[in-house]
Protein backbone atom coordinates (compact mmCIF):
# COMPACT_ATOMS: atom_id res chain seq x y z
CA UNK A 1 0.00 0.00 0.00
CA UNK A 2 1.39 3.38 -0.77
CA UNK A 3 1.92 5.36 2.14
CA UNK A 4 1.10 9.24 2.63
CA UNK A 5 2.58 11.91 4.58
CA UNK A 6 3.43 15.72 3.53
CA UNK A 7 7.23 14.77 4.70
CA UNK A 8 7.29 12.11 1.81
CA UNK A 9 6.66 15.18 -0.75
CA UNK A 10 9.11 17.05 0.73
CA UNK A 11 12.15 14.23 0.76
CA UNK A 12 10.81 12.86 -3.04
CA UNK A 13 11.56 16.55 -3.67
CA UNK A 14 14.82 16.98 -2.48
CA UNK A 15 15.75 13.38 -4.10
CA UNK A 16 14.62 13.95 -7.09
CA UNK A 17 16.39 17.75 -7.78
CA UNK A 18 19.44 15.57 -6.54
CA UNK A 19 18.33 13.12 -9.90
CA UNK A 20 18.90 16.14 -12.17
CA UNK A 21 22.45 16.64 -11.48
CA UNK A 22 23.53 13.42 -11.16
CA UNK A 23 24.38 11.13 -14.03
CA UNK A 24 23.98 7.93 -12.09
CA UNK A 25 21.83 8.85 -9.08
CA UNK A 26 22.10 6.46 -5.84
CA UNK A 27 20.09 9.03 -3.57
CA UNK A 28 18.88 6.29 -0.05
CA UNK A 29 17.46 7.76 2.60
CA UNK A 30 17.52 4.10 4.33
CA UNK A 31 20.84 3.37 3.62
CA UNK A 32 22.68 5.60 6.82
CA UNK A 33 20.96 2.72 8.87
CA UNK A 34 23.46 0.10 7.50
CA UNK A 35 25.13 -2.12 10.28
CA UNK A 36 28.59 -2.81 9.36
CA UNK A 37 29.02 -6.46 8.33
CA UNK A 38 31.93 -6.68 10.56
CA UNK A 39 29.85 -5.87 13.40
CA UNK A 40 29.27 -8.88 15.84
CA UNK A 41 25.45 -9.86 15.65
CA UNK A 42 23.29 -10.24 18.42
CA UNK A 43 21.70 -13.52 17.02
CA UNK A 44 21.18 -14.73 13.74
CA UNK A 45 18.93 -17.05 12.65
CA UNK A 46 19.15 -19.65 10.08
CA UNK A 47 15.61 -19.80 9.10
CA UNK A 48 15.86 -16.54 6.59
CA UNK A 49 13.20 -17.78 4.15
CA UNK A 50 9.59 -18.23 5.03
CA UNK A 51 6.45 -18.55 3.55
CA UNK A 52 4.05 -15.90 2.50
CA UNK A 53 0.42 -16.51 1.76
CA UNK A 54 -2.24 -15.12 -0.68
CA UNK A 55 -5.37 -13.57 -0.34
CA UNK A 56 -7.35 -11.01 -2.59
CA UNK A 57 -4.11 -9.71 -4.42
CA UNK A 58 -2.11 -9.35 -1.05
CA UNK A 59 0.68 -11.38 0.65
CA UNK A 60 0.77 -12.35 4.10
CA UNK A 61 3.26 -13.55 6.72
CA UNK A 62 2.91 -14.90 9.86
CA UNK A 63 3.93 -12.85 13.03
CA UNK A 64 3.70 -13.06 16.68
CA UNK A 65 3.35 -9.38 18.21
CA UNK A 66 3.78 -9.08 21.76
CA UNK A 67 1.13 -11.31 23.04
CA UNK A 68 -0.40 -12.19 20.15
CA UNK A 69 1.22 -15.12 18.31
CA UNK A 70 0.13 -16.20 14.93
CA UNK A 71 -0.94 -13.12 12.98
CA UNK A 72 -1.24 -13.01 9.45
CA UNK A 73 0.19 -9.18 8.31
CA UNK A 74 0.16 -8.14 5.08
CA UNK A 75 3.89 -7.31 3.45
CA UNK A 76 4.31 -3.98 2.28
CA UNK A 77 6.94 -2.55 0.53
CA UNK A 78 5.20 0.61 0.14
CA UNK A 79 4.78 1.64 3.85
CA UNK A 80 6.86 1.46 6.49
CA UNK A 81 4.52 1.14 9.93
CA UNK A 82 3.51 -2.24 11.92
CA UNK A 83 -0.25 -2.01 12.75
CA UNK A 84 -2.10 -4.11 14.06
CA UNK A 85 -5.79 -4.18 13.36
CA UNK A 86 -8.52 -3.32 16.42
CA UNK A 87 -8.69 -5.64 19.36
CA UNK A 88 -6.00 -7.98 17.88
CA UNK A 89 -2.79 -6.34 19.94
CA UNK A 90 -2.15 -8.08 23.66
CA UNK A 91 0.60 -6.78 25.23
CA UNK A 92 3.34 -9.04 25.96
CA UNK A 93 5.80 -9.23 28.74
CA UNK A 94 8.39 -6.23 27.85
CA UNK A 95 5.40 -4.41 26.10
CA UNK A 96 6.09 -0.53 26.94
CA UNK A 97 3.20 2.08 26.33
CA UNK A 98 4.71 4.89 24.47
CA UNK A 99 1.69 7.57 25.68
CA UNK A 100 1.59 8.65 21.66
CA UNK A 101 -1.30 8.11 19.25
CA UNK A 102 -0.42 7.88 15.65
CA UNK A 103 -3.00 8.72 12.46
CA UNK A 104 -1.87 6.87 9.14
CA UNK A 105 -2.50 7.44 5.95
CA UNK A 106 -2.69 4.76 2.93
CA UNK A 107 -3.65 4.91 -0.49
CA UNK A 108 -4.78 1.79 -2.73
CA UNK A 109 -5.86 -0.29 -0.40
CA UNK A 110 -8.40 -2.24 -2.46
CA UNK A 111 -7.65 -5.16 -4.39
CA UNK A 112 -8.24 -3.24 -7.54
CA UNK A 113 -5.49 -0.81 -6.85
CA UNK A 114 -7.93 1.77 -5.81
CA UNK A 115 -9.44 3.10 -1.91
CA UNK A 116 -8.06 5.19 0.60
CA UNK A 117 -7.64 4.34 4.70
CA UNK A 118 -7.29 6.02 7.54
CA UNK A 119 -5.89 4.47 10.72
CA UNK A 120 -5.51 6.34 14.54
CA UNK A 121 -4.54 3.95 17.27
CA UNK A 122 -2.08 4.07 20.03
CA UNK A 123 1.49 3.29 20.15
CA UNK A 124 3.77 0.64 21.78
CA UNK A 125 7.33 -0.54 21.78
CA UNK A 126 6.99 -4.63 22.15
CA UNK A 127 8.80 -7.79 20.85
CA UNK A 128 8.07 -8.92 17.53
CA UNK A 129 9.15 -12.39 15.94
CA UNK A 130 8.58 -13.50 12.42
CA UNK A 131 10.61 -16.57 11.70
CA UNK A 132 13.00 -16.84 13.57
CA UNK A 133 14.17 -12.92 13.69
CA UNK A 134 13.07 -11.30 16.97
CA UNK A 135 13.47 -7.88 17.50
CA UNK A 136 11.98 -4.46 19.75
CA UNK A 137 10.02 -2.97 17.22
CA UNK A 138 7.07 0.60 18.13
CA UNK A 139 3.75 -1.21 17.42
CA UNK A 140 0.48 0.53 16.63
CA UNK A 141 -2.63 -0.83 17.92
CA UNK A 142 -5.75 0.62 15.53
CA UNK A 143 -8.62 2.12 17.67
CA UNK A 144 -10.40 3.48 14.76
CA UNK A 145 -13.37 1.12 13.40
CA UNK A 146 -11.16 0.47 9.73
CA UNK A 147 -8.11 -2.08 9.75
CA UNK A 148 -6.36 -3.70 7.03
CA UNK A 149 -6.96 -6.97 5.03
CA UNK A 150 -5.73 -9.55 7.34
CA UNK A 151 -4.66 -8.50 10.92
CA UNK A 152 -2.87 -5.75 9.83
CA UNK A 153 0.27 -4.46 8.22
CA UNK A 154 3.94 -4.48 8.59
CA UNK A 155 5.70 -2.22 6.59
CA UNK A 156 9.32 -3.09 4.59
CA UNK A 157 10.20 0.15 3.24
CA UNK A 158 12.38 3.22 4.51
CA UNK A 159 12.43 5.61 6.84
CA UNK A 160 10.61 8.46 4.50
CA UNK A 161 7.44 6.21 4.29
CA UNK A 162 7.11 5.86 8.19
CA UNK A 163 4.15 7.99 9.65
CA UNK A 164 4.25 7.44 13.62
CA UNK A 165 5.32 10.33 15.82
CA UNK A 166 8.03 8.66 17.09
CA UNK A 167 10.30 8.21 14.10
CA UNK A 168 10.24 4.18 14.41
CA UNK A 169 12.12 2.12 11.89
CA UNK A 170 9.99 -0.24 9.76
CA UNK A 171 10.37 -3.77 11.09
CA UNK A 172 13.26 -4.98 8.50
CA UNK A 173 15.32 -1.64 9.26
CA UNK A 174 15.10 -2.77 13.32
CA UNK A 175 16.53 -5.96 12.39
CA UNK A 176 19.73 -4.37 10.60
CA UNK A 177 19.97 -1.95 12.97
CA UNK A 178 19.67 -4.27 16.07
CA UNK A 179 22.26 -6.59 14.19
CA UNK A 180 19.79 -9.55 13.85
CA UNK A 181 20.63 -10.07 10.10
CA UNK A 182 24.12 -10.50 8.05
CA UNK A 183 23.25 -8.59 5.32
CA UNK A 184 21.00 -5.63 5.85
CA UNK A 185 18.66 -7.04 2.66
CA UNK A 186 15.58 -8.83 1.68
CA UNK A 187 14.25 -10.55 -0.67
CA UNK A 188 10.89 -11.50 -2.43
CA UNK A 189 9.49 -14.48 -4.29
CA UNK A 190 6.43 -14.75 -5.35
CA UNK A 191 5.76 -17.21 -7.56
CA UNK A 192 2.25 -17.55 -8.28
CA UNK A 193 -1.30 -16.04 -6.64
CA UNK A 194 -0.64 -18.51 -3.82
CA UNK A 195 2.85 -19.70 -3.56
CA UNK A 196 5.58 -16.94 -2.64
CA UNK A 197 8.41 -16.16 -0.12
CA UNK A 198 10.27 -13.94 1.75
CA UNK A 199 13.81 -14.01 1.99
CA UNK A 200 15.55 -12.14 5.17
CA UNK A 201 19.46 -11.01 5.37
CA UNK A 202 20.99 -12.71 2.46
CA UNK A 203 20.53 -12.61 -1.65
CA UNK A 204 18.85 -16.32 -2.27
CA UNK A 205 20.43 -17.28 -6.25
CA UNK A 206 19.34 -20.79 -5.42
CA UNK A 207 15.59 -18.90 -6.42
CA UNK A 208 15.95 -16.92 -9.94
CA UNK A 209 17.53 -17.70 -13.24
CA UNK A 210 20.85 -15.78 -14.32
CA UNK A 211 21.62 -12.67 -13.23
CA UNK A 212 19.94 -9.62 -11.14
CA UNK A 213 19.04 -6.93 -13.09
CA UNK A 214 20.09 -3.83 -10.71
CA UNK A 215 19.02 -0.17 -10.22
CA UNK A 216 19.80 2.69 -8.34
CA UNK A 217 16.65 3.99 -5.39
CA UNK A 218 15.69 7.60 -4.86
CA UNK A 219 14.45 6.57 -1.55
CA UNK A 220 12.29 3.86 -0.20
CA UNK A 221 12.04 1.62 -3.06
CA UNK A 222 11.27 3.73 -5.77
CA UNK A 223 14.09 3.69 -8.72
CA UNK A 224 13.56 4.95 -11.89
CA UNK A 225 12.41 3.04 -14.74
CA UNK A 226 11.30 3.31 -18.85
CA UNK A 227 8.08 2.03 -20.39
CA UNK A 228 7.97 -0.64 -22.87
CA UNK A 229 5.29 -1.14 -25.08
CA UNK A 230 5.79 -4.59 -27.47
CA UNK A 231 9.35 -4.73 -26.18
CA UNK A 232 10.12 -1.08 -27.52
CA UNK A 233 11.08 1.62 -24.85
CA UNK A 234 8.18 4.32 -25.37
CA UNK A 235 9.29 6.65 -22.40
CA UNK A 236 11.86 7.11 -19.75
CA UNK A 237 12.88 8.09 -16.66
CA UNK A 238 9.92 7.58 -14.88
CA UNK A 239 9.37 7.47 -11.37
CA UNK A 240 8.33 3.83 -9.80
CA UNK A 241 7.45 2.69 -6.59
CA UNK A 242 7.32 -1.17 -6.55
CA UNK A 243 4.62 -1.70 -3.91
CA UNK A 244 3.93 -5.45 -2.85
CA UNK A 245 1.01 -4.26 -0.90
CA UNK A 246 -0.85 -2.88 -3.82
CA UNK A 247 -2.64 -5.46 -6.02
CA UNK A 248 -2.22 -3.92 -9.49
CA UNK A 249 -0.73 -1.29 -11.41
CA UNK A 250 -1.57 2.50 -11.33
CA UNK A 251 -0.29 5.03 -13.54
CA UNK A 252 -1.34 8.91 -13.95
CA UNK A 253 -4.26 9.40 -16.00
CA UNK A 254 -2.89 11.20 -19.29
CA UNK A 255 0.39 7.85 -19.44
CA UNK A 256 -2.69 5.19 -19.12
CA UNK A 257 -4.77 7.16 -21.27
CA UNK A 258 -1.77 6.92 -23.90
CA UNK A 259 -0.71 2.85 -23.05
CA UNK A 260 -4.86 2.01 -23.49
CA UNK A 261 -5.14 3.62 -27.23
CA UNK A 262 -1.56 2.40 -28.30
CA UNK A 263 -2.28 -1.26 -27.28
CA UNK A 264 -5.96 -1.05 -28.10
CA UNK A 265 -7.62 -0.89 -24.34
CA UNK A 266 -11.06 1.13 -24.06
CA UNK A 267 -10.47 3.31 -21.54
CA UNK A 268 -13.83 4.54 -18.99
CA UNK A 269 -12.91 7.63 -16.94
CA UNK A 270 -15.12 7.94 -13.83
CA UNK A 271 -15.34 11.01 -11.05
CA UNK A 272 -15.12 9.04 -7.54
CA UNK A 273 -14.44 10.04 -3.91
CA UNK A 274 -10.95 9.23 -4.44
CA UNK A 275 -10.83 11.72 -7.56
CA UNK A 276 -10.69 10.67 -11.18
CA UNK A 277 -10.03 6.71 -12.10
CA UNK A 278 -9.52 5.69 -15.58
CA UNK A 279 -10.54 1.98 -15.66
CA UNK A 280 -9.47 -0.14 -18.81
CA UNK A 281 -11.43 -2.86 -21.10
CA UNK A 282 -9.65 -5.25 -23.39
CA UNK A 283 -10.64 -8.83 -25.32
CA UNK A 284 -9.51 -11.08 -22.25
CA UNK A 285 -7.65 -13.25 -25.14
CA UNK A 286 -5.65 -10.74 -26.58
CA UNK A 287 -3.87 -9.10 -23.58
CA UNK A 288 -0.91 -6.34 -24.15
CA UNK A 289 2.96 -6.43 -24.19
CA UNK A 290 3.39 -3.66 -21.55
CA UNK A 291 6.36 -3.54 -19.57
CA UNK A 292 9.01 -1.88 -17.37
CA UNK A 293 12.99 -1.40 -17.93
CA UNK A 294 15.17 -1.74 -15.09
CA UNK A 295 17.62 0.31 -15.16
CA UNK A 296 16.54 2.90 -16.53
CA UNK A 297 18.45 3.63 -19.62
CA UNK A 298 20.12 7.02 -18.13
CA UNK A 299 21.19 5.25 -15.38
CA UNK A 300 22.66 2.14 -17.71
CA UNK A 301 24.52 4.56 -19.74
CA UNK A 302 26.78 5.95 -16.60
CA UNK A 303 26.50 3.27 -14.60
CA UNK A 304 29.53 2.33 -12.25
CA UNK A 305 29.44 -0.49 -8.72
CA UNK A 306 26.84 -3.19 -9.05
CA UNK A 307 24.80 -0.78 -11.24
CA UNK A 308 23.60 -2.86 -14.16
CA UNK A 309 25.07 -1.79 -17.44
CA UNK A 310 22.64 -3.16 -19.67
CA UNK A 311 18.80 -2.08 -18.87
CA UNK A 312 16.13 -5.30 -19.44
CA UNK A 313 12.30 -5.02 -20.05
CA UNK A 314 10.16 -7.01 -17.39
CA UNK A 315 6.91 -7.12 -19.21
CA UNK A 316 3.31 -7.54 -17.11
CA UNK A 317 2.89 -11.03 -17.65
CA UNK A 318 -0.02 -11.82 -20.09
CA UNK A 319 -1.55 -13.99 -17.34
CA UNK A 320 -2.07 -11.05 -14.91
CA UNK A 321 -3.14 -8.62 -17.02
CA UNK A 322 -7.33 -9.14 -16.65
CA UNK A 323 -7.95 -8.28 -12.75
CA UNK A 324 -11.44 -9.03 -13.72
CA UNK A 325 -13.12 -11.21 -16.65
CA UNK A 326 -16.88 -9.83 -17.08
CA UNK A 327 -17.80 -12.16 -19.45
CA UNK A 328 -18.29 -12.14 -23.30
CA UNK A 329 -14.87 -12.43 -23.98
CA UNK A 330 -14.56 -8.68 -21.80
CA UNK A 331 -11.79 -8.17 -19.07
CA UNK A 332 -11.04 -5.14 -16.87
CA UNK A 333 -7.39 -4.24 -16.73
CA UNK A 334 -5.29 -4.47 -13.85
CA UNK A 335 -3.46 -1.10 -15.07
CA UNK A 336 -4.98 1.48 -14.26
CA UNK A 337 -4.59 5.68 -14.25
CA UNK A 338 -5.01 7.75 -11.44
CA UNK A 339 -3.60 10.97 -10.33
CA UNK A 340 -1.64 11.50 -7.09
CA UNK A 341 -2.20 15.11 -5.94
CA UNK A 342 1.28 14.61 -3.82
CA UNK A 343 2.88 12.78 -5.76
CA UNK A 344 2.67 14.23 -9.88
CA UNK A 345 3.65 11.55 -12.29
CA UNK A 346 4.13 8.40 -9.61
CA UNK A 347 3.27 4.87 -10.51
CA UNK A 348 2.48 2.57 -8.31
CA UNK A 349 3.62 -1.10 -9.35
CA UNK A 350 2.13 -3.72 -7.44
CA UNK A 351 1.73 -7.87 -7.55
CA UNK A 352 1.43 -8.11 -11.33
CA UNK A 353 4.96 -6.95 -11.74
CA UNK A 354 6.25 -9.24 -8.64
CA UNK A 355 4.91 -12.65 -9.41
CA UNK A 356 6.81 -14.78 -11.22
CA UNK A 357 10.01 -12.69 -10.12
CA UNK A 358 12.67 -12.62 -7.03
CA UNK A 359 13.28 -8.81 -6.33
CA UNK A 360 16.04 -7.79 -4.19
CA UNK A 361 15.54 -4.67 -2.06
CA UNK A 362 19.58 -3.79 -0.65
CA UNK A 363 19.25 -1.30 1.80
CA UNK A 364 23.10 -1.22 2.31
CA UNK A 365 23.65 -0.65 -1.64
CA UNK A 366 20.86 1.06 -2.08
CA UNK A 367 19.78 -0.82 -4.83
CA UNK A 368 16.86 -3.35 -6.34
CA UNK A 369 17.56 -5.90 -7.98
CA UNK A 370 14.75 -8.48 -10.62
CA UNK A 371 15.45 -11.42 -12.17
CA UNK A 372 12.88 -14.14 -13.16
CA UNK A 373 12.36 -16.81 -10.87
CA UNK A 374 13.58 -20.00 -11.94
CA UNK A 375 10.02 -21.64 -12.92
CA UNK A 376 8.94 -18.74 -14.52
CA UNK A 377 9.16 -18.41 -18.30
CA UNK A 378 11.32 -16.17 -19.80
CA UNK A 379 9.86 -14.62 -22.62
CA UNK A 380 8.54 -11.88 -20.22
CA UNK A 381 11.97 -10.34 -20.01
CA UNK A 382 14.24 -8.35 -22.83
CA UNK A 383 17.27 -7.24 -22.56
CA UNK A 384 18.25 -3.72 -24.44
CA UNK A 385 21.25 -1.77 -24.80
CA UNK A 386 20.94 1.58 -23.17
CA UNK A 387 22.38 3.10 -26.38
CA UNK A 388 19.06 2.43 -28.44
CA UNK A 389 17.00 5.08 -27.51
CA UNK A 390 17.61 6.72 -31.17
CA UNK A 391 15.66 3.92 -32.97
CA UNK A 392 13.13 3.66 -31.04
CA UNK A 393 9.12 4.86 -31.66
CA UNK A 394 8.05 7.32 -28.71
CA UNK A 395 4.34 8.23 -27.95
CA UNK A 396 3.62 11.72 -28.18
CA UNK A 397 3.29 12.10 -24.60
CA UNK A 398 3.88 14.74 -21.91
CA UNK A 399 4.66 12.84 -18.65
CA UNK A 400 8.08 11.78 -18.91
CA UNK A 401 10.66 12.22 -15.93
CA UNK A 402 12.00 16.39 -16.21
CA UNK A 403 7.88 17.26 -16.15
CA UNK A 404 7.66 15.13 -12.91
CA UNK A 405 10.62 16.71 -11.28
CA UNK A 406 9.31 20.02 -11.95
CA UNK A 407 6.01 19.25 -10.32
CA UNK A 408 7.54 17.88 -7.43
CA UNK A 409 9.79 20.28 -6.73
CA UNK A 410 7.02 23.18 -6.93
CA UNK A 411 5.37 21.70 -3.70
CA UNK A 412 8.78 21.84 -1.46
Amino acid sequence: MKSISLSQVLVLGTAISSISASPNPQINSQSSHHIPLSRQLERRDATGTQILSSKDGFWFGNFSVGGSPNLKLLIDTGSGDLILNPKLYTPGKTSKSLNLTFTNTYGTTSSNGSGNGLMTGSLYDDQVAFGGYTATQTVGSVTSAEGFPGDGIVGFSGPMFNQFPNNATSFFQTLCTQGKVSECRFGMALYNESIGSLVLGKLDTSLYAGSLTVAPIITGWVPTGDLAINGKIVARDLVIELDSGTATVVGPINAVTEIFNATGIQGVLQNTTEGPILTGYFPCDKPPTVGFSFPSQTNASTATGSISKNSTIFNIPSSLWAVKNNGGNNCTAVMSGQDYSTYPGLWVVGQPFFQGRYIDHNIADGTVGIANLKTSASANTTTTQSTSAGTMKRLHIEWLFIPCVALWLSLI
